[in-house]
C-alpha cells in the first residue's frame, strides 16, 4: 500500500460510499472531491464535505497512517491548518491542528474492494519492463493516443525547461543559447559535455568576428578544444592552425579556456563520429549560419534543416579523421540520422521554449510538425511498444514512447498513466 494509491482512491472515489462515517462515528458525505494539489500544502484543495449537519470547505490530507500527520510535522505547519478531513488507510492515532482542535478522520482500508487492490498490486509488482503488457491490448486506442499526446507535451516541456536555464545563464541571448545547445548535440552522448564546455568557453560573438574565414573558425574551435596545444604537431595544416590560434587566443584572452585532450572520447566510436570530424562539421555550419537561431525560426520543414546541416566540411577534413592521418576514402558529411537527432534535440526544444516565452503557439505547432515529418527513432524502447502494437510511425510517436517508458513504466507510475487507470477502473 502507498499514498499514491490512496490519492487514486480519493480522486476517483473508488471506495464504498454507503453509510460513510468518520472514525468518531459521525455521518460523512463528500460533496466535492477537491482539486489535486502538486504544490506545498494538503493533497486536495477546495474540498466540500458534510459531517453530521455541518458543511465544511477546506483541504483533505491523505496518509497511510494517522500518525504520519505528526511524523511529517503537519501539526506545526500553517499550510495544513485548513484541513477538514484526514483520509488514511489505518487510523492509529488521533491528530490535532495547532489550536488543539481534532481533525476528522476517515479510513479507507475497510471501504476498498480487495479486487481493486489486487489489480493494482499486479501492476506495481510486475517484473515486466512494461507492467501492463499482458493487458495492454484490452485498452482502447483512444486512451493510448491520449497518453501519447500527454507524454509528448511533457517531454517537450521538460526539454524546453533546459533551454530556459541556458537562456538565463546567457542573459536571454537566444543566438548564444542556440549555439551552445547545438554544440552539445554535436557531441552526442559520449562527447556532449566537452562540446558544451567548448561552446561556453568560446562565445559565439568571438566566432562571429571571423564568419568570413573558415580557417580561423577552425583554429578557434580546435584550439579551445585542446587539439592545438600540449601535443606534437603532426602535419603542416595542424601547425598553421596552432599558429593562428596562438595569435587569436592572445587577442581574445582564451589561453585559460582551453580544454584538456583527455576530455574527448574516441574509444568505440566510428571514425565518422570522431570529435575531430564533428568539430570540423560544426565549424562549417556555424560559419555559414552565424545567426543560427534566426535561421531556425524561419525553417518551414525538415528539408530546410537538411540543407543547412548537410554541408561539406573544409577540404582537409574531407580527407582526414584525425590530424596527420589520412582517411582511405572521402570523409562523409554529417549523416541524415545525425541531422534528425539535431532536429529532435536542438531545434524542436528551442522552438518550444521560444513559443513559451513569446506566448506564440505557432512555434510549438512547428516543433510538433517537424517531429511528425521525421521517421521514428529505433531503439529498445520503441521496439517494446511495437511489440505491443503501439504504432511508432514518426518521431512524434517515438519521442512520446520514450517519455512514456522512462517516466511512467520504468517507475511503475501506473496511477498517472491513462492506460493504467483504465485497467484499474475496468468493471468497477
Amino acid at each position: 500500500m502507498n499514498e499514491t494509491f490512496l490519492h487514486f482512491l480519493w480522486q476517483f472515489q473508488y471506495f464504498d460510499k454507503s453509510c460513510l462515517q468518520t472514525t468518531d462515528n459521525e455521518s460523512l458525505q463528500v460533496l466535492k472531491i477537491g482539486r489535486y494539489n502538486t504544490d506545498a500544502g494538503a493533497d486536495f484543495q477546495d474540498t466540500r464535505i458534510l459531517i453530521g449537519e455541518v458543511e465544511w470547505v477546506g483541504a483533505v490530507e491523505i496518509h497511510l497512517k494517522s500518525s504520519d500527520w505528526n511524523l511529517h510535522s503537519h501539526h506545526s505547519d500553517a499550510a495544513y491548518q485548513n484541513v477538514i478531513l484526514h483520509v488514511v488507510w489505518e487510523d492509529d492515532k488521533p491528530i490535532f491542528r495547532s489550536d488543539n482542535t481534532k481533525i476528522p478522520t476517515m479510513t479507507l482500508s475497510d471501504k476498498t474492494d480487495i479486487a481493486l487492490i489486487k489489480k493494482y498490486s499486479s501492476l506495481v509488482e510486475s517484473k515486466a519492463q512494461i507492467a501492463c503488457q499482458t493487458q495492454f491490448q484490452q485498452v482502447s486506442s483512444l486512451k493510448k493516443f491520449a497518453m501519447l499526446d500527454k507524454v509528448l507535451m511533457q517531454r517537450l516541456e521538460s526539454k524546453a525547461s533546459i533551454i530556459h536555464k541556458y537562456l538565463h545563464k546567457n542573459k536571454q541571448d537566444w543566438e548564444e543559447t542556440a549555439y551552445q545547445v547545438l554544440a552539445k548535440n554535436f557531441g552526442f552522448k559520449l562527447n556532449a559535455e566537452p562540446f558544451i564546455r567548448l561552446a561556453q568557453n568560446l562565445p559565439l560573438k568571438v566566432l562571429s568576428k571571423h564568419r568570413d574565414n573558415l580557417f580561423q573558425i577552425e583554429a578557434l574551435l580546435f584550439g579551445v578544444a585542446g587539439f592545438l596545444t600540449s601535443i606534437d604537431v603532426v602535419d603542416e595544416y595542424q601547425s598553421r592552425l596552432a599558429k593562428e590560434f596562438q595569435f587569436l587566443a592572445a587577442k581574445y584572452q582564451l589561453q585559460d579556456k582551453v580544454l584538456g585532450l583527455h576530455e574527448w572520447k574516441f574509444l568505440r566510436l566510428r571514425p565518422a563520429n570522431f570529435p575531430t570530424v564533428r568539430l570540423a562539421q560544426f565549424a562549417k555550419i556555424i560559419q555559414e549560419n552565424i545567426n543560427l537561431f534566426s535561421v531556425m525560426l524561419h525553417f518551414e520543414n525538415v528539408e530546410n534543416v537538411y540543407k543547412i546541416m548537410r554541408v561539406k566540411q573544409s577540404a582537409y577534413w574531407q580527407e582526414h579523421y584525425l590530424f596527420g592521418k589520412k582517411a582511405n576514402g572521402k570523409v562523409a558529411i554529417i549523416g541524415e540520422s545525425s541531422v534528425q537527432n539535431v532536429i529532435i534535440n536542438t531545434i524542436v526544444p528551442l522552438l518550444v521554449a521560444y513559443s513559451q516565452q513569446k506566448d506564440e503557439v505557432l512555434y510549438l505547432e512547428k516543433a510538433i510538425r517537424f517531429l511528425e515529418e521525421l521517421p521514428a527513432e529505433e531503439n529498445n524502447i520503441t521496439k517494446h511498444w511495437q511489440i505491443l502494437d503501439l504504432p511508432m510511425k514518426s518521431a512524434f510517436d517515438s519521442q512520446a514512447g520514450i517519455e512514456w517508458f522512462n517516466v511512467f513504466c520504468h517507475h511503475k507510475k501506473c496511477l498517472s498513466c491513462e492506460v493504467g487507470i483504465s485497467l484499474l477502473r475496468e468493471k468497477l
